[in-house]
């Protein structure tokens, strides 16, 4: 259903003599406005799942064929009221991606049909908008899952290339890492109401996950802190030192048997675990070891090689002539 032209023209004298004279047309545009049975996107015959993760839903191709013949403005954007008594009077905005659904129905990513409450088969009006270009959003992810995410801003501007527009209000899904994301569209600039982001440059910030707590005081400052993890490690050694050093006191003290290399094979070399020492390194140096010390009655034959490595004379071409 849609709007019929209106074209006005007056006639009226002028000068002195009679005749007529032929005022401006003033045209109305014409506005597309059907009503359809919507159905979730996972019935769509072809199985266009991928397109639930978007803001663009299928037509029949008698709306193309309508559109055609109005004067329109594309991208193509639509308005989705359900006038329903239990929705409330729910309405969206979005674009569309194929003309390729069975006549009287429409077919709608699941979060869409979320939005408007609208049950499978359910009454949907969709008309042809004009958004405004949008130049502020403010988003909030529904999970702290999405905290995870490294790098958001590269995820939200390659899932948002799915979608036509934004509705305050919305709360629509995105597909990342085989994980669905859900996000809150809570404010939108310059309208109140929704906006077009296609072919603009847009400004978005992010609201508190929903269920984010925030740390606290002690939790930043600790975090604050360098943390090395070979400085960890000392202190654990440390630890443990001192508590077998106090267990020691009050029972006799347990050996450790190791193994040395010697030119008459492995010794066993016996250690007492009170006269071990801990490992004290300043935090931001590296320990590659400790210097080769023989066990006792152990001596290592190394080689001695007192003949020089590399030996000869330099040899020129062409002798230099001397200057007179």
């Amino acid at each position: 259903m849609y709007g019929d032209d209106i074209d006005d023209f007056g006639y009226g004298g002028f000068g002195g003599g009679g005749g007529f004279g032929y005022a401006a047309m003033r045209r109305t545009q014409r506005q597309f406005r059907e009503y359809y049975r919507a159905y979730p996107i996972s019935e769509h015959p072809d199985g266009k799942l991928d397109a639930n993760y978007g803001g663009k839903i299928f037509m029949p191709a008698s709306a193309l064929d309508t559109l055609s013949r109005l004067e329109v403005v594309y991208p193509l954007q639509f308005q989705l009221y359900n006038a329903s008594a239990e929705s409330g009077g729910k309405l969206t905005h979005c674009g569309v991606l194929e003309f390729t659904a069975e006549e009287g129905r429409v077919y709608l990513p699941e979060w869409m049909m979320e939005t408007l409450m609208l049950n499978r088969g359910a009454l949907v009006e969709a008309a042809n908008v004009s958004l405004q270009l949008g130049n502020f959003v403010k988003l909030q992810p529904q999970s702290t899952d999405f905290l995870d995410i490294t790098d958001h801003r590269a995820v939200l501007e390659n899932a948002l290339r799915k979608f036509t527009t934004l509705t305050v209000g919305d709360v629509f899904a995105i597909s990342y890492n085989q994980r669905i994301y859900k996000i809150a569209v809570l404010e939108t600039k310059p309208s109140t109401e929704g906006i077009a982001i296609v072919e603009t440059d847009l400004s978005v910030d992010f609201a508190a996950p929903v269920g984010y707590v925030e740390p606290s005081r002690q939790d930043l400052s600790q975090s604050s802190r360098p943390a090395s993890s070979m400085a960890s490690d000392i202190r654990r050694r440390e630890e443990k030192v001192k508590e077998e050093m106090q267990k020691s006191r009050f029972a006799t003290a347990d050996s450790i048997r190791s193994y040395a290399s010697t030119p008459d094979g492995p010794c066993e070399v016996t250690v007492d675990e009170a006269a071990l020492v801990p490992l004290d390194v300043p935090i931001g140096t590296l320990f590659f070891g400790y210097d080769l010390v023989p066990p006792p009655g152990a001596e290592l034959d190394l080689p001695k090689d007192e003949k020089p490595k590399f030996s000869g004379e330099g040899n020129v071409l062409r002798a230099r002539r001397k200057r007179k």
